[in-house]
């Protein structure tokens, strides 16, 4: 009996583990296991963990990047997975809340959150970032849909915007694309003809083009070209429609019309930073892949 019940509230050996595709995730708490300071080599370097990235998060949501950055590098005391994450250079829990301080922001872009006059939608919005961040999309997901649905006050038209998208995003990580998209259509609403009316509506505009793309329905798949194509034309240069060109000349490319792909990959503007030496690169690499395939041909 006894060794029976130890085989039934015996906790996991560690907190985390690696997937076959390199994802760490958490091991699951299975109902029965008593997870204590006693039972669980992992329990008080957890807590220490939490209570390390609350109030880092705190300190961040109070504009105190010092003391924030001070809590935050506590993770990596608390948690070696995290750390041999860190020192290899991959992005985890620790690493995306400092930039987060470092930058003034999570997942909200700056201009996004200064539409978020009341302090409790502010500071809702923040805690959404921050679980979605951290990877508690479910978190995420119900906090975003408690703001959607007016349980702290009604959501300026302006800024719900923003909640519908992290909302889409928590629904995306937690229960697919298909579900996802037609989220993250709620966020530009009509098909709009002319230009986007703000940079939440061409985040939600690329994330559902982007996973559209993939979708086993053809409607879904027309729309999300319908909508990389708008993008593509907006005269509006941000990373949003950045992305959308780099997307579209791929799939230009792969459908044969190279002319018309490689032509759009020369358009990015000097100032495009990031997404020209991207375009830069995958040019460079058509243009190796081509002489290649010429050398080949020739040796026949």
């Amino acid at each position: 009996m006894r060794d029976a019940a130890e085989k039934v509230t015996t906790p996991p050996a560690k907190e985390k583990y690696t997937d076959f595709w390199g994802n760490v995730k958490k091991n699951a708490i299975q109902p029965g296991q008593l997870v204590n300071r006693k039972t669980c080599p992992w329990y008080i370097d957890d807590l220490k963990e939490q209570m390390a990235m609350y109030l880092g998060f705190l300190a961040f949501v109070e504009g105190k990047k010092d003391e924030a950055l001070a809590w935050y590098a506590k993770i990596l005391e608390c948690d070696p997975t995290t750390r041999r994450l860190d020192t290899a250079g991959e992005w985890n829990d620790y690493s995306r809340l400092k930039w987060g301080a470092e930058h003034g922001y999570l997942y909200a872009f700056p201009q996004e959150l200064a539409l978020f006059k009341d302090p409790r939608h502010r500071l809702g919005v923040l805690l959404c970032d921050f679980y979605y961040v951290t990877e508690r999309w479910d978190k995420a997901r119900i906090l975003a849909r408690n703001l959607l649905d007016g349980k702290y006050g009604p959501v300026s038209p302006a800024s719900r915007e923003y909640v519908q998208y992290i909302y889409a995003a928590g629904v995306f990580r937690t229960q697919g694309r298909e579900k996802a998209v037609p989220e993250y259509l709620k966020v530009i609403g009509p098909a709009p003809r002319g230009n986007f009316r703000s940079f939440t509506q061409q985040r939600a505009a690329y994330a559902a083009a982007n996973l559209g793309r993939g979708s086993s329905d053809e409607k879904t798949r027309q729309r999300a070209s319908e909508l990389l194509v708008q993008l593509v034309r907006s005269p509006q240069q941000t990373s949003e429609t950045y992305k959308a060109r780099i997307v579209l000349a791929q799939d230009l490319i792969r459908e044969k019309h190279v002319a018309e792909g490689l032509q759009l990959l020369r358009t990015f503007p000097k100032d495009a930073g990031d997404y020209k030496a991207l375009a830069d690169y995958y040019l460079a690499e058509y243009a190796k892949e081509n002489q290649d395939q010429g050398q080949d041909q020739g040796k026949d």
